[in-house]
């Protein structure tokens, strides 16, 4: 829709061109242009306008193009998303997504559209099954969205096909093995500032990034508790909040713990009183001398180097958790509270991440049911 008039204030002649309601947000839109001298330029301007706007596809509810409407999601995942996590996203979309589906309407895709570009990926892009995985999520979770806003009656993506996961076995320590770390990295000469953060993952079973976000008001030592509500993301940047709603926990913490909390607690007050004003405090509990926050692979790569020294077997920093969760269910301790102190969002997570160590402890349950039911 639109309407040429003449400006009886200037004497020149405006135009309102109506694009209708926005799909997304339901305003009203409108662009206007004024100060043509005749009624003819302003008809002519007018049809110029028409032309671009069909030509860059201006969407209506009816006819979305697929590229245009992730444009949209993906500006709304900003405030849902740690900023590296939606980098990635954007990169795969423009990448990979886009080019095989941006150019169809979002109701034009089908069930057969996206497991056909399923298959493309899989056998054209040297991608391991976890990038599949997570391409599929992006496209998956945009038309879940689709279907929430009354564009799309079903979600195509329900349904389809993806390679599974090939799980790799878990690398942990044993229980003998995450001891002599505790008890032998002390006698290195030069021992490093960040054995308190391996510490706390070893005793905690917390996450890399929650572990160097922590803070001092964060941890209670009278009463033994670390209070999990702020984050280093792998970009150095500290954030509020955790990985998930259920990542914000209390975790309980033994005296051991609390003992090298208190010892490392004197060092970064030593520090900040030698430095003084040149002391930036964050009020981290890991941090460099100056109090700036850890760069997490400089910390990794501090753990690798200890472990090098200690000559116990390479495994990942984040499996320092595993092992943290790994000697607790060997010591028959109750799954619902593992997973409750690992931060996952329900116990099927933890049952399915650890279901490996399940199976070795049947022989146990078998030993006591001979010493509990006399037959």
């Amino acid at each position: 829709m639109a309407s040429i008039k003449k400006n009886n204030q200037s004497g020149k002649w405006d135009f309102v061109f109506d694009l209708g309601k926005h799909p997304f947000s339901g305003r009203r839109r409108q662009i206007r242009r004024r100060g043509f001298k005749t009624k003819r330029a302003a008809q002519e301007e007018l049809s110029k306008l028409r032309a671009e706007l069909l030509e860059n596809e201006i969407i209506n509810t009816t006819s979305i193009p697929f590229n245009k409407y992730m444009d949209e999601w993906l500006s709304e995942r900003v405030h849902q998303l740690q900023k590296n996590t939606l980098n990635v996203h954007k990169i795969y979309y423009e990448s990979v997504i886009k080019p095989r589906l941006g150019h169809f309407k979002l109701q034009e895709l089908s069930p057969i559209h996206i497991q056909h570009f399923i298959n493309q990926i899989v056998y054209e892009l040297n991608y391991s099954e976890h990038t599949i995985h997570l391409i599929y999520r992006i496209v998956s979770g945009s038309l879940k969205r689709a279907k929430v806003l009354n564009l799309i009656k079903t979600n195509p993506a329900e349904g389809a096909i993806i390679p599974k996961i090939k799980y790799k076995e878990m690398k942990v320590w044993t229980l003998e093995e995450a001891n002599y770390f505790v008890e032998n990295a002390r006698n290195i000469k030069r021992l490093t500032r960040c054995y308190i953060g391996f510490l706390v993952a070893i005793l905690t079973g917390m996450r890399q990034g929650e572990i160097l976000g922590l803070r001092w008001k964060d941890v209670d030592l009278d009463n033994q508790l670390i209070y999990i509500r702020q984050t280093l993301t792998q970009s150095g940047e500290l954030k509020a909040g955790a990985k998930n709603k259920s990542s914000l926990r209390t975790i309980h913490i033994p005296n051991s713990l609390v003992k090298n909390l208190k010892e490392h607690r004197n060092l970064i007050r030593k520090e900040k009183l030698r430095l003084g004003k040149n002391y930036n405090d964050l009020d981290l509990v890991n941090c460099t001398q100056k109090g700036n926050p850890i760069i997490p692979r400089n910390f990794r790569k501090e753990f690798y180097n200890l472990v090098n020294k200690l000559e116990l077997p390479i495994i990942r920093f984040h499996d320092l958790r595993h092992t943290h969760a790994t000697i607790l269910i060997q010591q028959n301790v109750n799954v619902k509270l593992i997973s409750e102190r690992l931060g996952h969002a329900d116990i099927t997570t933890t049952l399915n991440t650890y279901s490996h160590i399940i199976p070795s402890m049947q022989k146990e349950i078998s030993d006591q049911l001979d010493n509990i039911i006399n037959l």
